[in-house]
């Protein structure tokens, strides 16, 4: 980003300084809450921090293969478009549940999740920042019709504006969906091993097949409707499918039984 902006200092003007610090604040938080998570030595504190670790690399992975489809696919089905959300959305469930399973903490279990969507976020705006000042010529093609209706007069900097907003929308939403998902696994994990367990299993496997399917027929309606009309179908169906797919690793770990609490996953 640094790169960019020296490049092209008019990226900064108007709303564009502010989006920079934005990215600026949101880094420095990443890496002080990284260190200072990273300062523990608890054996259950490094496992949780492991498992967070190693899960955000495969989040990264699919965030850098959604940006290469969208960059080399224009017309883009809509299997494309769900499926890198769908895999994110049962990774950071499954970094919460993990988490807890290993150590039997709800509060490892969120900073599980929290450091899976930080090493995640960072890995993907390395690839996407870096990708789009690379082929310029290519991102400005994609860009277009947003720089026309942008006013702004050099396509270079309107590119480096739009890798600034992007760095602030993703910077804010991963740790939250980290942070919600890893909850919501860790909570169904917690669930599914207390009480009554072959009952909530099935309950489970029943119950999470059921919200699934509701959840991207939402999704896919609202693919298919005016954008002014979507917003009450994309959350109902982003909730319902972010319930089921946390859902994925409990129900497979009722299954497959990990004999050793404080190993990570690999």
């Amino acid at each position: 980003m640094a790169i960019g902006v020296i490049h092209h200092r008019e990226s900064l003007e108007g709303p564009g300084v502010g989006l920079f610090w934005t990215d600026v604040a949101l880094l420095v938080g990443y890496g002080s809450a990284g260190a200072i998570i990273g300062m523990q030595w608890a054996s259950r504190a490094i496992t949780a921090i492991t498992i967070g670790a190693q899960i955000g690399l495969l989040v990264g992975t699919v965030g850098i293969a959604n940006h290469l489809i969208e960059a080399f696919v224009s017309n883009r089905p809509f299997v494309f478009i769900i499926c890198p959300v769908l895999i994110t959305f049962s990774l950071l469930g499954t970094a919460g549940a993990m988490a807890w399973e290993r150590t039997g903490s709800m509060v490892l279990a969120i900073i599980s999740g929290f450091y899976c969507a930080v090493v995640a976020a960072l890995v993907t705006l390395a690839f996407a920042s870096s990708f789009n000042l690379l082929f310029a010529e290519r991102t400005d093609r994609q860009l277009l019709n947003a720089f026309v209706a942008s006013g702004m007069l050099d396509p270079a900097a309107f590119r480096v504006r739009n890798i600034l907003e992007s760095s602030s929308e993703i910077l804010v939403r991963m740790p939250v969906l980290g942070f919600c998902l890893a909850l919501t696994g860790a909570a169904i994990q917690f669930w599914m091993n207390s009480g009554s367990r072959r009952t909530r299993v099935l309950a489970t496997r029943f119950l999470a097949p059921v919200f699934f399917s509701v959840g991207v027929a939402a999704l896919y309606y609202a693919n298919a409707i005016e954008r002014g009309s979507r917003p009450p179908f994309v959350l109902s169906g982003a909730l319902l499918v972010g319930v089921s797919l946390c859902a994925v690793y409990p129900i497979w770990s009722a299954f497959h039984p990990i004999t050793d609490r404080s190993e990570p996953f690999c």
